[in-house]
Protein backbone atom coordinates (compact mmCIF):
# COMPACT_ATOMS: atom_id res chain seq x y z
CA UNK A 1 0.00 0.00 0.00
CA UNK A 2 1.42 3.29 -0.83
CA UNK A 3 2.06 5.28 1.86
CA UNK A 4 0.14 8.85 1.98
CA UNK A 5 2.36 12.04 2.64
CA UNK A 6 1.79 14.94 5.26
CA UNK A 7 0.51 16.55 2.54
CA UNK A 8 -1.84 14.38 1.08
CA UNK A 9 -3.30 13.68 4.43
CA UNK A 10 -3.99 17.53 5.00
CA UNK A 11 -5.33 17.78 1.52
CA UNK A 12 -8.23 14.74 2.48
CA UNK A 13 -8.71 16.24 6.13
CA UNK A 14 -9.87 19.09 4.39
CA UNK A 15 -12.22 17.56 1.85
CA UNK A 16 -13.83 15.27 4.43
CA UNK A 17 -14.41 18.60 6.43
CA UNK A 18 -16.74 20.12 4.03
CA UNK A 19 -18.03 16.30 3.39
CA UNK A 20 -21.66 16.76 5.08
CA UNK A 21 -23.80 19.48 3.49
CA UNK A 22 -24.78 22.51 5.91
CA UNK A 23 -27.92 24.27 6.66
CA UNK A 24 -28.02 28.17 6.70
CA UNK A 25 -31.17 29.64 7.49
CA UNK A 26 -31.38 32.58 5.82
CA UNK A 27 -33.22 35.54 7.57
CA UNK A 28 -34.41 33.71 10.02
CA UNK A 29 -36.35 36.06 11.76
CA UNK A 30 -38.91 36.37 8.86
CA UNK A 31 -40.06 32.47 9.57
CA UNK A 32 -43.11 31.30 10.93
CA UNK A 33 -40.80 29.94 13.74
CA UNK A 34 -37.91 32.38 14.43
CA UNK A 35 -35.06 30.45 15.58
CA UNK A 36 -37.11 27.53 16.60
CA UNK A 37 -38.15 25.88 13.35
CA UNK A 38 -33.78 25.99 12.64
CA UNK A 39 -33.04 24.67 16.09
CA UNK A 40 -34.65 21.50 15.85
CA UNK A 41 -33.62 21.03 12.64
CA UNK A 42 -30.05 21.57 13.88
CA UNK A 43 -29.38 24.28 11.39
CA UNK A 44 -25.63 24.61 10.95
CA UNK A 45 -25.92 28.45 10.75
CA UNK A 46 -29.12 31.12 11.98
CA UNK A 47 -28.93 34.09 10.31
CA UNK A 48 -30.40 37.93 11.44
CA UNK A 49 -30.27 41.07 10.06
CA UNK A 50 -30.03 43.89 13.00
CA UNK A 51 -29.99 47.72 12.71
CA UNK A 52 -28.79 49.75 15.49
CA UNK A 53 -32.02 52.16 16.65
CA UNK A 54 -31.69 54.56 19.39
CA UNK A 55 -29.29 52.15 21.64
CA UNK A 56 -31.11 49.01 20.36
CA UNK A 57 -30.51 46.46 18.23
CA UNK A 58 -33.23 45.53 16.16
CA UNK A 59 -33.65 43.19 14.36
CA UNK A 60 -35.58 43.72 11.03
CA UNK A 61 -35.37 43.51 7.04
CA UNK A 62 -35.44 47.43 6.80
CA UNK A 63 -36.14 50.08 8.91
CA UNK A 64 -39.20 50.84 7.57
CA UNK A 65 -40.48 47.05 8.84
CA UNK A 66 -39.06 47.74 12.16
CA UNK A 67 -40.48 46.56 15.89
CA UNK A 68 -39.01 47.77 18.83
CA UNK A 69 -39.36 44.69 20.85
CA UNK A 70 -37.81 42.23 18.73
CA UNK A 71 -34.20 43.19 20.26
CA UNK A 72 -31.42 41.04 19.05
CA UNK A 73 -31.73 39.97 22.51
CA UNK A 74 -35.09 39.03 23.29
CA UNK A 75 -35.60 37.38 19.56
CA UNK A 76 -32.28 35.06 19.50
CA UNK A 77 -29.40 35.88 22.49
CA UNK A 78 -31.93 35.01 25.82
CA UNK A 79 -33.72 32.37 23.99
CA UNK A 80 -30.62 30.83 22.87
CA UNK A 81 -28.52 31.33 26.55
CA UNK A 82 -31.77 29.50 27.76
CA UNK A 83 -31.28 26.41 25.67
CA UNK A 84 -27.59 26.40 25.98
CA UNK A 85 -28.61 26.07 30.14
CA UNK A 86 -31.19 23.41 29.24
CA UNK A 87 -30.78 19.47 29.97
CA UNK A 88 -31.08 17.49 27.37
CA UNK A 89 -29.72 17.11 23.45
CA UNK A 90 -27.34 20.32 22.41
CA UNK A 91 -25.64 21.14 19.46
CA UNK A 92 -23.66 23.98 18.81
CA UNK A 93 -24.22 26.51 15.89
CA UNK A 94 -23.25 29.87 14.16
CA UNK A 95 -25.46 32.94 14.58
CA UNK A 96 -24.87 35.24 12.18
CA UNK A 97 -25.52 38.67 12.68
CA UNK A 98 -25.49 40.81 9.48
CA UNK A 99 -25.31 44.64 10.39
CA UNK A 100 -27.57 46.79 8.21
CA UNK A 101 -26.24 50.33 9.94
CA UNK A 102 -22.38 51.69 10.61
CA UNK A 103 -20.44 49.30 11.56
CA UNK A 104 -18.45 51.53 14.14
CA UNK A 105 -21.50 53.13 15.28
CA UNK A 106 -22.91 49.06 15.90
CA UNK A 107 -19.91 47.44 17.40
CA UNK A 108 -20.16 48.87 20.79
CA UNK A 109 -23.85 48.06 21.44
CA UNK A 110 -23.45 44.72 20.13
CA UNK A 111 -19.99 44.09 22.10
CA UNK A 112 -22.40 45.13 25.09
CA UNK A 113 -25.37 42.87 24.52
CA UNK A 114 -23.53 39.53 23.34
CA UNK A 115 -20.67 40.36 26.63
CA UNK A 116 -23.81 39.79 28.86
CA UNK A 117 -24.12 36.17 27.94
CA UNK A 118 -20.51 35.22 28.96
CA UNK A 119 -19.20 32.46 28.11
CA UNK A 120 -22.16 30.91 26.10
CA UNK A 121 -21.17 32.96 22.79
CA UNK A 122 -17.79 32.56 23.42
CA UNK A 123 -15.70 29.48 22.34
CA UNK A 124 -12.05 30.81 23.69
CA UNK A 125 -13.92 29.92 26.99
CA UNK A 126 -16.47 27.04 26.41
CA UNK A 127 -15.67 24.40 23.35
CA UNK A 128 -19.50 24.81 22.27
CA UNK A 129 -20.05 27.89 22.86
CA UNK A 130 -22.85 29.09 19.91
CA UNK A 131 -20.28 31.38 17.47
CA UNK A 132 -20.93 34.75 16.39
CA UNK A 133 -20.42 35.83 12.68
CA UNK A 134 -20.65 38.87 11.48
CA UNK A 135 -21.88 39.75 7.94
CA UNK A 136 -23.15 42.88 6.08
CA UNK A 137 -21.34 45.84 7.16
CA UNK A 138 -18.16 44.89 8.63
CA UNK A 139 -14.95 46.32 9.93
CA UNK A 140 -11.67 46.44 7.95
CA UNK A 141 -10.76 43.08 7.15
CA UNK A 142 -7.70 44.00 8.27
CA UNK A 143 -8.32 44.52 11.45
CA UNK A 144 -10.13 41.11 12.20
CA UNK A 145 -7.78 39.70 14.32
CA UNK A 146 -8.23 42.88 16.56
CA UNK A 147 -11.45 41.76 17.98
CA UNK A 148 -12.84 40.06 20.09
CA UNK A 149 -11.85 36.06 20.47
CA UNK A 150 -16.01 35.58 20.62
CA UNK A 151 -16.18 37.70 17.20
CA UNK A 152 -16.19 36.42 13.62
CA UNK A 153 -16.55 37.19 10.15
CA UNK A 154 -18.01 36.07 6.74
CA UNK A 155 -15.44 36.11 3.99
CA UNK A 156 -15.49 37.42 0.68
CA UNK A 157 -13.97 35.42 -2.38
CA UNK A 158 -12.12 39.22 -3.54
CA UNK A 159 -10.12 39.69 -0.69
CA UNK A 160 -6.56 38.50 0.21
CA UNK A 161 -6.71 38.36 3.68
CA UNK A 162 -3.61 38.10 5.62
CA UNK A 163 -2.65 34.98 7.84
CA UNK A 164 -4.03 35.97 11.49
CA UNK A 165 -7.30 37.82 9.59
CA UNK A 166 -8.10 34.91 7.87
CA UNK A 167 -8.50 32.91 11.32
CA UNK A 168 -11.56 35.38 11.87
CA UNK A 169 -13.30 34.09 8.75
CA UNK A 170 -15.59 31.18 8.99
CA UNK A 171 -16.71 31.10 5.69
CA UNK A 172 -16.65 33.20 2.25
CA UNK A 173 -20.20 33.96 1.07
CA UNK A 174 -21.05 35.52 -1.90
CA UNK A 175 -23.82 36.74 -4.42
CA UNK A 176 -25.12 33.97 -6.69
CA UNK A 177 -26.35 36.14 -9.04
CA UNK A 178 -22.91 37.52 -9.70
CA UNK A 179 -22.49 33.90 -11.33
CA UNK A 180 -25.73 32.96 -12.88
CA UNK A 181 -28.61 34.73 -13.50
CA UNK A 182 -30.15 31.02 -13.35
CA UNK A 183 -33.75 30.26 -12.43
CA UNK A 184 -33.55 27.15 -10.43
CA UNK A 185 -35.11 24.60 -12.70
CA UNK A 186 -33.29 22.44 -15.12
CA UNK A 187 -29.82 22.90 -15.42
CA UNK A 188 -27.11 25.35 -14.48
CA UNK A 189 -25.51 26.32 -17.95
CA UNK A 190 -22.33 25.05 -18.30
CA UNK A 191 -20.70 28.19 -18.35
CA UNK A 192 -22.16 29.67 -15.16
CA UNK A 193 -21.09 25.84 -13.74
CA UNK A 194 -17.38 26.83 -14.98
CA UNK A 195 -17.48 30.89 -13.20
CA UNK A 196 -19.05 29.02 -9.53
CA UNK A 197 -16.76 25.64 -10.02
CA UNK A 198 -14.12 28.24 -9.75
CA UNK A 199 -14.77 30.56 -6.78
CA UNK A 200 -15.58 27.08 -5.28
CA UNK A 201 -12.39 26.49 -5.46
CA UNK A 202 -10.71 29.21 -4.44
CA UNK A 203 -12.45 29.29 -1.07
CA UNK A 204 -11.54 25.69 -0.41
CA UNK A 205 -7.76 26.65 -0.82
CA UNK A 206 -8.47 28.89 1.93
CA UNK A 207 -9.77 25.46 3.65
CA UNK A 208 -13.25 27.74 4.01
CA UNK A 209 -16.31 26.57 3.67
CA UNK A 210 -18.17 28.41 0.87
CA UNK A 211 -22.33 29.98 0.53
CA UNK A 212 -23.74 31.43 -2.00
CA UNK A 213 -26.60 33.66 -1.22
CA UNK A 214 -29.67 34.86 -3.75
CA UNK A 215 -29.46 31.25 -5.02
CA UNK A 216 -32.75 29.74 -5.81
CA UNK A 217 -34.02 27.87 -3.41
CA UNK A 218 -35.48 25.15 -5.07
CA UNK A 219 -34.72 20.84 -4.75
CA UNK A 220 -32.80 21.74 -8.14
CA UNK A 221 -30.08 24.83 -7.14
CA UNK A 222 -29.57 22.58 -3.69
CA UNK A 223 -28.42 19.34 -5.69
CA UNK A 224 -26.55 21.26 -8.35
CA UNK A 225 -24.63 23.49 -5.76
CA UNK A 226 -23.74 20.68 -3.56
CA UNK A 227 -22.75 18.78 -6.47
CA UNK A 228 -20.64 21.69 -7.58
CA UNK A 229 -18.74 21.29 -3.95
CA UNK A 230 -20.65 23.89 -1.96
CA UNK A 231 -20.69 23.46 1.51
CA UNK A 232 -23.52 25.50 2.93
CA UNK A 233 -26.45 25.95 1.51
CA UNK A 234 -28.59 28.89 1.85
CA UNK A 235 -32.37 28.71 2.45
CA UNK A 236 -35.83 29.44 3.46
CA UNK A 237 -37.19 26.39 3.32
CA UNK A 238 -35.11 24.63 6.24
CA UNK A 239 -37.16 21.43 7.12
CA UNK A 240 -37.63 20.93 3.28
CA UNK A 241 -33.97 20.80 3.05
CA UNK A 242 -33.11 19.11 5.17
CA UNK A 243 -35.03 16.48 4.67
CA UNK A 244 -34.16 16.58 1.22
CA UNK A 245 -30.58 15.69 2.21
CA UNK A 246 -31.69 13.28 4.52
CA UNK A 247 -33.22 11.29 2.10
CA UNK A 248 -29.84 11.32 0.01
CA UNK A 249 -27.27 10.17 2.50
Amino acid sequence: MKKLTGFTVLVLLAISSFAQIKIHSHNDYTHAQPLTEAYSNQAYEIEADVFLIKDSLIVAHSKKDKNLTRTIGAMYLSPIAQLQKDKGKKYSFRLMIDIKDNWDLTYPALRKEIEKYGAVFNRSKYKNAIQIVISGNRPSDSTFRTYPKWLFFDGLPNISYSKEDLKRVTMISDNFVTYSKWGGNGEIPTEDKIKLKAVIEKAHKLNKPIRFWGAPDTKECWQQLRDLGVDIINTDKISECKAYFEQRK
